[in-house]
């Protein structure tokens, strides 16, 4: 008698879906995985920066680490942080230790446990004392990330030219010191006195500066001096790199131009641009009249111009306005072009009738709406004067 023949192709299946069990359950992670949770929920406030680094083997948790970076004194602008191991022992992870600055003492006692439902995350429950401040926490359904969109996540690097081929991603006026958190205060107190600007954001330690162990000080001087005071800095106690950073030069408002008849023996003729400048702007803010005012230290210009309010004409008003400029070579060094930056102009209605006066003033409506004023084309203006390239956004080139 001959076998039905379905028999042979039941066996097929079987053994297909074996086979296929096999190769899943092989390709299923096995070992340890490094996770991270970057949130307690409503701890401190939302302000506390956390970091809990967990490796886990399966289900187990088999060490983990916990950095947390938060406002000290409480509502200030000033971090101080705390980063420690943590003694593992089932869902339980404790431990002691100090803050990074103010030396204040440090208990941890946490719990984790699987929150109910599928994908839920995390419960992390426990306390945090820190000096004679103990915190809650209560962080429920808290979900993790794996290493790579740990570290995709981290911003990344603070933009430090040390010689850049020319001011396109950095800034002629603007200077960065990356420097040692504990040569900062040294650092900053040998500026008092120098031409050197000094951004107040920057004095105060972040949560990045201080995992990094390294504080960026940004400074801002005249684009003419900043070569020479990247060389006398970086020789500073402390000082791991310097150079060019960010500033305020934005490429769509700013201008390329030949240096040939506006520099003379390696400087520019900063009287002879400024003098342009406001007289190119008068006319294309249709202003009765305009001044210059140059800050050496900055090299910026600050031009104020005064015309009739077209809003308010038959008010008799007049519409105040200022601009601020920058001229610089186009790179670090001298150069046979210029670079010609205008901030965007800003403006104020005033009164200025003989006699009595309308006192004006901004609502919380107008604060709201936006208050550009219009530039009359002044970049097409001052291209047209300097016979100038403007930025390409589509080439990234000046053209």
């Amino acid at each position: 008698m001959h076998a039905p023949l379905w028999l042979p192709l039941l066996a097929l299946v079987a053994a297909t879906g074996t086979a296929f069990a096999q190769a899943k359950k092989a390709a299923a992670p096995s070992g340890p995985e490094t996770r991270y949770f970057t949130y307690f929920d409503e701890f401190l406030d939302g302000q506390a920066d956390v970091i809990l680094k967990q490796v886990r083997n399966g289900a187990a948790i088999t060490s983990a680490v916990l950095d947390i970076c938060y406002p000290s004194p409480k509502g200030s602008d000033r971090r101080d942080r705390f980063t420690t191991d943590l003694k593992v022992s089932g869902n339980s992870m404790t431990a002691a230790t100090a803050t990074q600055l103010d030396k204040s003492p440090v208990d941890i006692a946490l719990t984790q446990t699987r929150a109910p439902g599928a994908n839920a995350g995390f419960n992390i429950t426990g306390s945090i004392k820190i000096g004679n401040r103990t915190l809650t926490v209560n962080s429920k359904e808290t979900s993790d990330t794996s290493e790579k969109d740990f570290e995709d996540s981290k911003s990344k690097d603070d933009d430090i030219s040390p010689a850049p081929a020319a001011f396109v991603e950095v800034s002629p006026e603007s200077i960065a010191a990356r420097v040692k958190l504990d040569a900062v205060t040294d650092f900053v107190k040998s500026l008092r006195g120098t031409n050197v600007y000094v951004s107040k954001t920057s004095l105060i330690a972040s949560c990045e500066n201080l995992r990094a162990g390294t504080q960026t000080i940004r400074m801002s001087v005249n684009p003419e001096t900043a070569s020479a005071t990247i060389n006398q800095l970086k020789g500073r106690a402390g000082v791991t790199a310097i150079g060019w950073s960010y500033g305020d030069l934005e490429l769509a408002r700013a201008i390329r131009f030949p240096a040939k008849d506006w520099s003379s023996e390696g400087k520019i003729d900063s009287g002879k641009i400024g003098t342009a400048l406001t007289d190119t702007l008068k006319k294309a803010f249709n202003a009765d009249s305009a001044i210059s005012e140059r800050d050496e230290i900055s090299g910026k210009y600050t031009i104020k111009l005064k015309r009739p309010s077209a809003a308010l004409a038959s008010l008799g008003l007049s519409e105040t306005l200022e601009v601020t400029a920058m001229a610089a070579f186009d790179k670090p060094g001298i150069s046979d072009a210029i670079l010609l930056w205008i901030g965007y102009p800003t403006g104020e209605t005033v009164d200025e009738q003989t006699g009595a006066r309308l006192l004006l003033t901004e609502t919380a409506e107008d604060d709201a709406e936006d208050q550009t004023v219009d530039d009359g084309g002044a970049i097409d203006e001052l291209a047209k004067y300097f016979k100038a390239q403007k930025w390409d956004e589509e080439t990234s080139k000046f053209k």
